[in-house]
């Protein structure tokens, strides 16, 4: 009896792992038909000159063998697309925001164009999304902040354009934003307030106007602050080191700031790059205290 009993219940536990290991596999099989789905969708956006990408992303390897593709070792899912100085052009497909576990994207320095779909704000595992150098275009995508781990942000360099208003809060994980070389006009807001963890904010060349807002004096992480030619104007706080103590570069120059230049500034210990010359207006400078700073240009 017992060993019947036996029998039955190692019958019943085979059928379970046998049964839970097809779904596994149907499951996985499913899940990298979506994958192969989504890059066969951004193979037919891209133009390819010298072939490589048409070439080699073939259906008959897996994804995880095609050139700039990553997959992560647990779930062979794509994990990361690097395509970036390969001479490329195109667009970004809808398809690519069911990558559900991409967790960067790197098409930096080739020609892409066009709007950034809706579809990519489905990437909640998104760490970094680097476009710099391409031709995109149309406003900073609202949806951005859908993308909580975003860690580093890169536009620079490309065509986009609008207020930036509204479109930089919800990155409590962000460290670096560069949107440099752009079209950005407006105001910054006080919406800054929401990056406690950001390091690097560059937004250099664009068409930004009106005062530094208070919020950006309250991120104690920040590095590097770089506006250089906008049409910012107002004053730099006196004590800007006691809210920035991590400060490393400061890079103003063609702006429309006036007054003094903080007379606290030499405080920043850790300051080395000081850029503040050809602003708008007459100002006083003042440049004692400032033999920590590497290079400054006043």
């Amino acid at each position: 009896m017992q060993t019947t009993y036996f029998l039955f219940v190692a019958a019943l536990a085979l059928h379970f792992i046998a049964t839970s290991s097809a779904s596994i596999i149907v499951a996985n099989n499913q899940n990298n038909t979506v994958d192969l789905n989504a890059l066969l969708a951004f193979k037919a956006a891209i133009f390819d000159p010298l072939r490589i990408i048409p070439t080699n992303w073939s259906t008959s390897t897996s994804v995880c063998n095609w050139i700039g593709i990553t997959c992560n070792a647990r779930h062979h899912r794509v994990a990361a697309i690097d395509l970036s100085y390969m001479g490329i052009a195109g667009t970004i497909p809808p398809q690519l925001g069911n990558l559900s576990f991409l967790v960067g994207l790197n098409v930096a320095k080739n020609s892409f164009h066009g709007h950034l779909p809706t579809e990519l704000s489905r990437l909640r595992r998104l760490k970094y999304i680097i476009l710099e150098g391409n031709a995109f275009e149309g406003e900073l995508p609202s949806w951005l902040g859908a993308l909580t781990a975003l860690r580093y942000l890169s536009f620079w360099d490309n065509g986009f354009s609008g207020s930036l208003s509204g479109r930089l809060s919800n990155f409590t994980n962000l460290e670096t934003i560069s949107l440099g070389f752009n079209f950005f006009t407006g105001n910054l807001s006080e919406e800054l307030s929401a990056l406690p963890k950001l390091k690097l904010l560059e937004i250099q060349y664009n068409q930004l106007a009106g005062p530094l807002p208070q919020a950006l004096f309250n991120l104690s992480s920040l590095q590097i602050v770089a506006f250089t030619n906008n049409s910012l104007s107002g004053y730099l706080p006196a004590r800007i080191c006691d809210y920035l103590p991590q400060l490393q570069g400061l890079y103003l120059s063609w702006n429309y700031f006036e007054g003094e230049i903080p007379s606290g500034i030499g405080e920043c210990s850790g300051l080395q790059n000081l850029s503040l010359s050809h602003q708008g207006r007459s100002q006083k400078f003042i440049f004692g205290g400032l033999k920590c700073i590497k290079n400054f240009f006043l």
